[in-house]
């Protein structure tokens, strides 16, 4: 939604869909729930040929 902060949205893993929790304040909107998973999506794009 347009002028709506990104972390007050529900957001889910790439890797695996669970939700991530976002913490409070400024930053980076988290993707993953681990950064293993995020390493592991990465690889797999890669692999696809997507990254």
């Amino acid at each position: 939604m347009f002028g709506h902060s990104a972390k007050k949205q529900q957001a889910t893993c790439l890797h695996c869909g669970c939700d991530v929790a976002q913490s409070p304040g400024v930053g980076r909107v988290k993707q993953y729930c681990t950064p293993e998973h995020g390493r592991n999506w990465r690889r797999r794009m890669r692999l696809a040929g997507w990254l």
